[in-house]
């Protein structure tokens, strides 16, 4: 976990055209943290399984984070399901939404 509380949530809210859906049970880990994913390997399964369900659940088109070895987790995940749902880092969103912006 960055620990950077909902600072990115504050990010994207602050993104217009964009329809943000908060993924149930954010803050649960998908079970990569380095080598616990192999050390691991069942549990960290077990944990990713339940975050790619929550984020099947929103019916979002992407899936954002700020970490990206999170993101690398999650989309590999979904992508052997076939999910159709793509992972995006914040900073991409931002980039590419940069006069799409509200100051905060």
């Amino acid at each position: 976990m960055l620990r950077v509380g909902d600072k990115p949530l504050q990010l994207l809210r602050a993104v217009r055209e964009i329809d943000l859906v908060e993924l149930p049970e954010a803050d649960s880990c998908c079970g990569f943290g380095g080598t616990f994913a192999l050390k691991n390997a069942e549990t960290s399964t077990a944990m990713l399984a339940d975050k790619i369900r929550n984020v099947s659940t929103t019916g979002a088109e992407f899936c954002s984070a700020s970490d990206s070895s999170c993101l690398m987790h999650i989309g590999g995940g979904m992508s052997r399901l076939q999910t159709g749902t793509r992972t995006i880092h914040l900073a991409e969103i931002l980039c590419a939404t940069e006069s799409k912006v509200v100051p905060v």
